[in-house]
């Protein structure tokens, strides 16, 4: 077994946003990094974010005219959060660092963040992306390619974490001090690097056999978004610490099943589906049922779309569909232009041709533009409480771009109990000396319920405060 040591070594388990957002943080203050990431390449789940990520107060919501606040992000958060899964100390973290985490992308890594809209969930516009494709994607992928030219950070992939090291004596408080590591092409042998450990391993949400099976056997048959790495490693060497001085876990029941995955045609039974971004519907993508009527307010919380989906598929109306107009098209057309090269979503000329194809009912889907074109002018109310209209007027005469949907095994809200400055906590409620945690692995940030856009957020908030606190405490 071989070791590296350096005073100033903080160790990063985890390449996706949170990792390299820690990684950053940690040079900005003086610190050396090794990051470990057991796949062959970085990223994780954070290249897929396709909605975009909020901040609150940001210059982009200043030029656009948008008036927000910290108070009023806070609010939509507890609200989704629920009232007895809602952690004000975390919400508060994430919220008022919002502002400056975005600052930070823009002017550090000259990410495009000019564009907002507003999701599901959301009183205020607050969700920014860039005008190119998806913004996780684009935001990640700036990070990792600057960390892999860093001087001070070396990046090992195919590196699996096996076990967090701490000391053994009374004295010390079972701080942590290390990791131990195999890689991929060493055969067995196991390696060490000593330092404080920052964990950003991600979610759970690929993990059927494990967590999901032991939390949630209720969604065991449902698809996933999730990549295959997504199998709650960082949250199994938590559990592992010795002693009383181990972390805990919270809200594991706690599991976003998306509303919208794609269902594709040409694999339908599928277990692993790309997300159909909430974008699509914030600026104006419609559901319908089998029949061609639309069942629900598309902009409320991610909860709220699902529940109602999954009541109009038990009820025999599936496939649900999501329809676009050119208008809702051309605000993401790189989004929309990546789904038709997949093949998962359809252009068609008109409402005929689609009703040909779908056996939609025609004159249902006229009704359905319509009434919807009614509620969007104030003529008449939507009765699903849907208040913000984007690229509202449909026609049936008109170009259409439409896609099956599902929902689909998301986001994990459970996870490693963590303080507002991302130091892991042992079931005292005491801090772990020299062990932090940021991003999707981290539990009761978002309670029952996380906000669109809130990820990539929760990701660069809490990787920076585990970065800044793990480097004054190397």
């Amino acid at each position: 077994m071989s070791t590296s040591d350096s005073k100033r070594t903080v160790i990063v388990i985890g390449g996706g946003l949170a990792g390299v957002s820690a990684a950053h943080t940690l040079l900005q203050h003086g610190a050396s990094v090794v990051l470990l990431d057991k796949k062959p390449s970085l990223g994780g789940n954070s290249v897929k974010a396709s909605s975009g990520i909020n901040g609150a107060g940001t210059e982009a919501q200043k030029a656009n005219g948008i008036e927000d606040s910290v108070e009023a992000f806070i609010d939509d958060t507890t609200i989704s959060a629920g009232s007895t899964l809602s952690r004000p100390h975390l919400i508060q973290a994430l919220t008022s660092n919002s502002s400056s985490a975005l600052s930070w992308l823009t002017s550090e890594f000259g990410v495009d963040l000019s564009l907002v809209a507003r999701l599901g969930g959301h009183s205020i516009p607050r969700t920014h992306r860039g005008k190119g494709g998806a913004p996780g994607w684009a935001i990640t992928s700036a990070l990792i390619k600057k960390l892999e030219q860093a001087e001070n950070a070396k990046v090992l992939k195919g590196a699996k974490v096996v076990r967090v090291l701490q000391e053994e004596d009374e004295k010390s408080g079972g701080r942590v001090v290390g990791v131990e590591y195999e890689s991929v092409d060493s055969q067995g042998e196991k390696k060490a690097v000593n330092g404080s450990v920052v964990v950003a391993t991600g979610g759970y949400g690929a993990d059927f056999s494990g967590f999901l099976t032991q939390f949630r056997p209720d969604l065991l048959s449902l698809p996933t978004t999730n990549g295959d790495h997504a199998t709650g490693d960082g949250h199994r060497l938590v559990l592992d610490l010795a002693g009383s001085r181990k972390g805990v876990l919270c809200d594991m029941d706690q599991i976003q099943v998306h509303p919208t995955g794609f269902v594709d045609p040409a694999n339908p039974t599928s277990k692993t589906k790309f997300l159909a971004a909430e974008a699509l519907r914030s600026v104006g993508g419609l559901l319908v049922d089998s029949a061609g009527e639309r069942f629900v307010n598309e902009l409320d919380r991610r909860d709220a779309v699902t529940e109602k989906m999954q009541q109009v598929i038990e009820a025999g109306k599936a496939p649900i569909r999501m329809v676009m107009n050119v208008k809702a098209y051309e605000v993401l057309k790189a989004h929309c232009d990546f789904y038709l090269a997949k093949g998962l979503m359809k252009k068609y000329p008109n409402a005929q041709a689609l009703t040909e194809d779908t056996k939609l009912p025609l004159e249902t889907l006229s009704k359905t533009f319509n009434a919807h074109a009614e509620f969007a002018s104030g003529k008449a109310k939507d009765p699903f409480g849907k208040t913000n209209f984007d690229n509202a007027e449909y026609s049936v005469d008109e170009t259409l771009f439409v896609a099956e949907m599902t929902p689909v095994v998301h986001y994990t809200m459970g996870g490693i109990t963590i303080d507002a400055g991302a130091h892991v906590l042992d079931a005292d409620g005491q801090k772990i000396p020299g062990l932090y945690a940021a991003g999707e692995v981290i539990g009761g940030v978002h309670g029952k319920n996380r906000l669109g856009g809130s990820s990539l957020l929760e990701a660069v908030v809490f990787g920076r405060l585990a970065g800044e606190n793990a480097a004054k405490d190397a």
